[in-house]
């Protein structure tokens, strides 16, 4: 490449621009280097309240020095404001422009899952300082070249005082709370539905995992009451969800290394030990062990053992109350208690049933992929059943949530259990 095509193909790279919120978003060559530019839509540079907003946004931001915000310049003229200059030097693009040049990156491990954790500690360092940045859409969100960690320029609510936010939010309505295009007081609510808004737009071509559905369903809701009330509850239900699934997950695999063992060692049994195995020794067949598994008087389910040291101890001290002084007890416990000792009493038996049906001959015996598969079918399943039962007896989704967690967990640690412990019993005796 020559000088000349070298310049042409400056050129054109300094001419390409993106559309953003505020204006057209490129790079330019000032004074021999390349700086990254926002030039203002003609609308909003002609609004004296947004270019006094922009100045409050700009002297808030001086005193952020942490890692996702970005610094800027004012760039005037006799009109006044015609332009945004970033302060940081590289050659920086945004996250719309990232996915359309390279859509793989959303299939790489962690690139999705770790950039709207940084943007939910983003929104959570900016709340503590009562600023909001209200749209969340992937042409607002920066990343330099090479490096996947998300910035944020200018804020939203340093713009409240326009009088007609639709003008701001042109383009945008689908990513933004209603209470912002409403002139409605907005707050750290309206940046968790921005939040969601985003996560539901990085999907819209994919499938959503189950535990970003159910983050987004809540976090999207029209009432602002509905939604959760602050980003720390948010990545908390978040995480707890995850977690949710890769024990799910790693239960699976468990069961499938059981089942491949025990076709391993039925496989390799020598002839004449399958002879002596199915003769009437007293043992009992492997086309047999679903019958134990499926003897429901086996499982127990016992409430106390959630219990702490402090609780256990005031549980037993109830032994020595007559049953007046009991029932009085039990009465200003209040209908907290009563709603999940409800909940535990319906929801159990349902998951035993689930989890026999899931642990059957028939399913142990499939491949894995389809254990799996129907594994986390059936937790779906359950999920939404406890949701269902939560709501009549009047708890919150949290709450039976975490209630169906624990019960499932149980009741799948004894089937696991007594699939291993079933496994060894008959390698030792045919030994």
């Amino acid at each position: 490449m020559n000088y000349e095509e070298m310049l042409n193909a400056r050129e054109s790279t300094e001419s390409r621009k993106e559309q953003m919120l505020l204006g057209n978003f490129y790079r330019k060559r000032i004074e021999g280097k390349y700086r990254n530019v926002i030039e203002l839509r003609p609308e909003l540079a002609d609004s004296l309240v947004f270019c006094d907003g922009l100045r409050q946004d700009q002297m808030a931001n001086k005193s952020m020095r942490d890692s996702f915000q970005l610094h800027y310049n004012l760039n005037e003229d006799s009109s006044g404001i015609f332009e945004i200059e970033v302060q940081e030097l590289g050659n920086f693009q945004t996250l719309s422009q990232l996915l359309a040049d390279n859509p793989a990156v959303v299939t790489e491990k962690g690139f999705l899952d770790d950039t709207i954790g940084a943007l939910m500690d983003a929104a959570e360092k900016l709340h503590s300082n009562g600023i909001f940045h209200l749209c969340f859409s992937p042409k607002e969100i920066f990343m330099r070249k090479g490096d996947r960690n998300p910035m944020l320029l200018c804020h939203g609510s340093s713009f409240r005082n326009m009088r007609d936010q639709a003008i701001l939010y042109r383009g945008y309505e689908d990513m933004v709370a209603p209470e912002v295009l409403s002139d409605q007081s907005v707050d750290h609510r309206s940046d968790i539905y921005a939040l969601g808004c985003f996560i539901k737009k990085l999907y819209e071509n994919g499938d959503m995992p189950i535990e970003y559905k159910q983050i987004v369903k809540k976090a999207t809701a029209e009432d602002p009451a509905q939604r959760y009330q602050s980003i720390a509850e948010m990545a908390k239900a978040l995480s707890s969800k995850k977690s949710f699934k890769r024990s799910m997950i790693l239960l699976g695999a468990a069961v499938a290394v059981v089942l491949l063992c025990i076709f391993m060692f039925f496989d390799l049994m020598p002839q004449s030990s399958n002879v002596e195995f199915i003769d009437d020794t007293g043992l009992r067949n492997v086309d047999h062990y679903a019958e134990d598994i499926l003897d429901t008087d086996t499982f127990t389910y016992d409430p106390t053992e959630y219990l702490d040291p402090d609780q256990q101890e005031y549980l037993d001290s109830l032994g020595t109350m007559s049953e007046d002084e009991l029932n009085a007890l039990l009465d200003s416990i209040g209908p907290i208690a009563n709603a999940e000792e409800m909940f535990r009493r319906q929801f159990t038996p349902q998951v035993e049933r689930a989890m026999a049906e899931l642990y059957s001959q028939q399913q142990m015996g499939s491949s894995q992929n389809s254990f799996i598969a129907h594994s986390q079918q059936t937790i779906d399943q359950l999920m939404a059943t406890a949701r269902e039962l939560g709501e009549r007896c009047d708890m919150s989704e949290d709450k039976s949530a975490e209630l169906a967690d624990q019960i499932i967990a149980h009741v799948q640690a004894e089937r696991q259990r007594q699939v291993t412990r079933y496994g060894s019993m008959t390698q030792s005796s045919e030994e």
